[in-house]
């Protein structure tokens, strides 16, 4: 026979006698009314019932029920010693977080106190905001027994699992997880919301209600087991040895190279993913590295989509890095180290070239290099990269022949393009075609080019601090110091008329990449509300100290340039960066005007053309077939919306080492979670600062605990904190209200948030973007 669901205290105790694979602390419970005349009865019951602290918690009939679990609206009261004194006290405190809602049915129950506790948590027996199959477990292993819901703990842990899946090595992860299908049979409900500690190895279960189901989008009907068996073989077949590639094993990141999960997200539509797939990782980014020096892996694409989700296979990216004149025999030995850093240092995978790999020659190289001797390089070798990266390197900042520069006037032809299309009489199709094939050639192969650049000239910027020539404080000045695209942004909204503001930046948007995002020219308002003003520019120049300590250093390092022209080229590169990128995604955004305006041609919305694949319209400039266009279009369309719902559904970790990790894996420590499947953007308030004006913002807050409850009553439209977990109270409000929210970003994200004008969030494709 199942038990339904009830009240917290009752929900325990019938579990009490049907659970075998948990324990259930023995409770006293009454009704909150009674207590007032039963006061002496009640806390006689008590004192001879424990003879050690307890805990007084609530057990309100507005909390736990399908419609609003009001997690944490209530309060509990732990360490209570037993005398009646303390007990009374704490009785009170509990019945008076009740306030004006207090009925006959709300309840007050106590238990006993758990000491020494090794872990606890909380498990979600479903994905909170799509409800599919998986376990989510959240837990603290510091002795804790509230950071978790709380969301103060620093050092929680994240848990994810597929429910099908049983290899799960960790024991009380094991543990937890069985009792957790054995409470899903007893309550006939697989959305479940457990508390849980351990006391050394010994499982008690704390409290166990249902996960609301108001404002979530339900998927759970989506049986996930086919596409992740077709998934783990895909895996093992990229993960073998290829004749074309260096390295006996693969591993796949969401964040490195090109960093889909930043520009695209992590769950994009197909028209996005699609886009990003034809204008640079398919073969561009390829030829950008074959162009300038690094090994040939033209006809390789660097991402791979599984299931939707969007993955670099870094065996390519690292086979990429390595200089085209290195022996075989070095670089392959330098891939196999490279593979296994990573595999070891899996927090790297969002900056491994900066820990990593050698990419690039800069001054202090050699002294990284040496490491190299503890992995069993000879002096040889490493003489030998050092070489071809210098080699490299020098063909790159070259300060009349250099490769940079060249790609530098490939952007200007862009323009020039650009706008022949534009005023061109061809046909929507034609249009798209052509822009596309040109922002290839003029704009994204270049933007490549100057991105690299762009990667060389930071990291000789960073070896002038490590080498003393300048101090981080100066580096960060002339970093200040340069004309940027968003600096000239901020500067011209001030000094421009809205008409010529718009003529020069009215393309952008926020998702470049995404047709359903506004641009600056459709928007304006909405995104130049209350704009800060510009903030002051640093004038720097390096002295001539600096300049006589860097000439010295290229002459040690044999670099075919001289200080000024070092960093006028750092300058320059950084500079255009920023500029390349801002003329290509003209193009771009172009390219996703004429789609909508294609689209609305045959009736079709802006929101269905986001799942069309780019190539079905590609195709339309050189196919004609007997089939209707709107046919064609929509058949698309329809196939990537249901293929998307799987999309949604599934999760997968940032990196995958090996096919079993996308049925169990642990969310890295700096890996935000993102509520809701929501996107909003709004401006910024620090809870810390004096704006109190909370409504239609994104609050900022280091971490939450019940008592800020009060910031859902001002209508605030998102939330971002620095600690808490997916099962902490904040989580839990923002999921149940639809509130986007980012929690436990980490501190260094989090300082960079806060101090944001206007932000972009986008749970879904768990991404956020600092928008002014």
């Amino acid at each position: 026979m199942n038990l339904t669901l009830s009240s917290k205290a009752k929900t325990l105790k019938e579990l009490e006698n049907k659970i075998s694979c948990a324990n259930i602390l023995p409770q006293i419970s009454f009704y909150a009314m009674d207590y007032k005349n039963k006061k002496k009865e009640i806390l006689s019951q008590i004192s001879s019932f424990f003879s050690s602290e307890v805990i007084i918690r609530s057990s309100s009939s507005k909390e736990d029920n399908y419609n609003n679990s009001n997690a944490g609206n209530f309060e509990s009261v732990a360490n209570v010693s037993i005398t009646n004194k303390d007990l009374d006290e704490a009785i009170c405190k509990v019945i008076n977080s009740y306030g004006n809602s207090l009925n006959n049915k709300d309840e007050i129950f106590v238990q006993k106190m758990l000491k020494e506790v090794s872990m606890c948590g909380v498990i979600f027996t479903s994905d909170l905001d799509t409800l599919s199959s998986y376990y989510i477990i959240n837990y603290d292993q510091s002795g804790s027994t509230s950071s978790v819901t709380n969301g103060d703990g620093k050092d929680l842990q994240t848990f994810v699992c597929f429910k099908d899946y049983n290899n799960i090595k960790n024991i009380k992860l094991k543990k937890i997880i069985k009792a957790s299908k054995e409470c899903e049979n007893i309550f006939n409900n697989n959305s479940l919301d457990i508390e849980f500690a351990f006391v050394e190895d010994k499982l008690y279960i704390l409290q166990v209600r249902a996960i609301v189901k108001n404002n979530k989008k339900d998927l759970s009907y989506l049986d996930l087991n086919s596409s992740l068996n077709k998934l783990y073989k895909k895996i093992q077949k990229l993960n073998t040895k290829h004749p074309k590639l260096l390295g006996s094993k693969t591993i796949f990141g969401v964040m490195p190279d090109w960093n889909p999960a930043e520009i695209i997200g992590l769950k994009p539509k197909r028209l996005a993913i699609s886009l990003y797939k034809e204008l640079i990782t398919n073969e561009i980014w390829a030829y950008q590295r074959d162009n300038y020096g690094y090994k040939n892996l033209r006809s390789f694409p660097l991402l791979v989509s599984f299931l939707g989700i969007p993955y670099i296979d870094i065996r390519i990216s690292f086979n990429s890095f390595i200089p085209k004149n290195l022996h075989e025999n070095i670089a392959s030995k330098l891939i196999e180290h490279y593979l296994n850093e990573l595999s070891k240092n899996c927090h790297y995978h969002d900056k491994i070239e900066f820990e990593i790999v050698f990419s690039c020659y800069y001054f202090g190289i050699d002294k990284k290099l040496k490491k190299l001797e503890e992995k069993d390089f000879t002096n040889s070798e490493i003489k030998q990269i050092e070489f071809t990266l210098l080699e490299l390197t020098n063909n790159i900042i070259d300060d009349k022949n250099g490769l940079f520069k060249n790609d530098l006037k490939k952007i200007e032809q862009l323009k020039k393009e650009f706008i022949n299309i534009q005023k061109s009489n061809l046909s929507l199709v034609d249009k798209i075609y052509w822009l596309i094939e040109d922002c290839k050639r003029y704009g994204t192969l270049p933007f490549a080019g100057i991105a690299r650049a762009a990667f060389i000239s930071v990291q000789f910027l960073n070896s002038f601090v490590e080498e003393k020539i300048i101090t981080k404080e100066e580096k960060d000045k002339f970093l200040n110091s340069l004309n940027t695209v968003s600096k000239n942004l901020i500067k011209d909204k001030q000094n421009l008329s809205k008409k010529e503001f718009l003529k020069s930046y009215g393309h952008l948007r926020p998702g470049t990449y995404d047709i359903t995002s506004k641009r600056y020219d459709e928007a304006y308002d909405y995104y130049f509300k209350d704009l800060n003003t510009l903030q002051d520019k640093t004038d720097f120049n390096f002295s001539q100290t600096h300049i006589e300590k860097i000439d010295k250093l290229i002459i040690e390092n044999g670099l075919k340039t001289n200080a000024n022209s070092l960093i006028k080229f750092i300058k320059d590169a950084i500079e255009a960066r920023e500029y390349s990128k801002f003329i290509f995604t003209k193009s771009l955004s172009e390219v996703l005007l004429l789609v909508e305006e294609f689209g609305k041609k045959f009736h079709i919305s802006r929101e269905d053309l986001a799942f069309l694949d780019i190539k079905k319209v590609k195709e339309l400039y050189v196919t004609l077939d007997h089939r209707d266009v709107a046919d064609i279009l929509n058949k698309d369309i329809l196939k990537n919306k249901e293929f998307y719902k799987y999309t949604k559904a599934i999760k997968l970790p940032s990196l995958i080492l090996n096919e079993d990790d996308i049925y169990s894996f642990y969310l890295e420590k700096e890996e935000a979670n993102f509520v809701s499947l929501n996107k909003i953007s709004s401006q910024v308030v620090n809870i810390e600062g004096t704006n109190k004006d909370y409504e239609g913002k994104i609050v900022c807050i280091c971490s939450a605990d019940p008592g800020y409850d009060y910031l859902f009553s001002k209508n605030i439209k998102g939330l971002i904190t620095c600690y808490g977990g997916a099962n902490s109270h904040m989580a839990i409000r923002c999921a149940e209200l639809g509130i986007p929210a980012v929690i436990g970003c980490g501190e260094n994200l989090f300082n960079k948030y806060k101090k944001a004008n206007f932000l972009e969030i986008d749970a879904l494709n768990k991404q956020v973007k600092i928008i002014s």
